[in-house]
């Protein structure tokens, strides 16, 4: 009896385990997968491409931005943000989040173009002047087993399957970046990848607070009726969908927050 008893606490703390770091595993094998495709994209093509992986851009704040993978050519500047997700994906260009369907259990998950928009940014801002106007592009990219429900087109981002990265980069064939200043973007960006495993963990964990707490100082000022962009007030508003909290300062400003049933 003690012995089953405790067979089922260890299978449960097992259960419990595999829970908390599947979400981990699962993201790091979209990222090992999409390394791959890159290597084979600068292996075809030699001193063409140069890519970076886990990079943590200083902002002016002090914080960093996060950004999966970026490829760097004549081409453009390709930023990457990969979504290990399955299942159905719904979502929308103007939406603040998409949702992910797997067995009808629903997950919210953050507009991967808005997302990848803040990363450009930062990139630019850190890159400076003369290099923070240079031709990027926003690469989205989702695994092979999530199936899109809504239809997500925009000219901000292109939305692919990893499967499709390598097609999708040898598109671009006119040259917008001379090799003078691929070559100094390359050099800066290599600046980053001095950190010690070490530093870099310190990093990863002081960013992941940073991002929780940044969510929780959000969700307060919803809560008081003030817009977390921009600073505006949030007004009850209907629409098709039923009601939501809509920035006063619309069209300037289009946050909404969907109200709980």
């Amino acid at each position: 009896m003690i012995e089953t008893i405790l067979t089922l606490i260890v299978v449960g703390i097992f259960i419990r385990w595999v829970n908390r770091n599947l979400p981990k595993w699962i993201g790091n094998a979209g990222e090992k997968a999409v390394k791959r495709e890159i290597e084979k994209l600068e292996k075809a093509n030699p001193n063409t491409y140069f890519s970076f992986h886990d990079l943590y851009i200083p902002k002016k704040d002090g914080t960093y931005s996060q950004i999966d993978h970026v490829i760097v050519s004549e081409y453009g500047i390709f930023v990457l943000e990969t979504k290990s997700y399955s299942g159905w994906i719904f979502g929308d260009a103007k939406q603040k989040y998409w949702t992910q369907v797997i067995y009808q259990k629903k997950s919210k998950f953050l507009n991967p173009i808005w997302q990848n928009k803040g990363h450009i940014k930062y990139l630019n801002e850190w890159l400076g002047d003369g290099y923070n106007n240079l031709t990027t592009h926003s690469i989205i990219l989702f695994s092979s087993q999530a199936n899109f429900k809504t239809d997500i087109k925009t000219d901000e981002a292109q939305i692919i399957y990893i499967k499709n990265l390598r097609k999708t980069l040898e598109q671009y064939r006119e040259p917008v970046i001379n090799k003078a200043k691929v070559e100094t973007v390359v050099k800066k960006l290599q600046s980053l990848e001095h950190f010690e495993k070490e530093d870099k963990n310190e990093i990863a964990k002081t960013h992941v607070q940073n991002i929780k707490s940044k969510k929780f100082l959000e969700k307060k000022k919803i809560e008081q009726n003030i817009c977390p962009k921009c600073g505006g007030t949030l007004q009850i508003r209907k629409g098709k969908y039923g009601e939501f909290k809509g920035c006063s300062n619309f069209p300037k400003c289009r946050f909404t927050e969907k109200l709980k049933a």
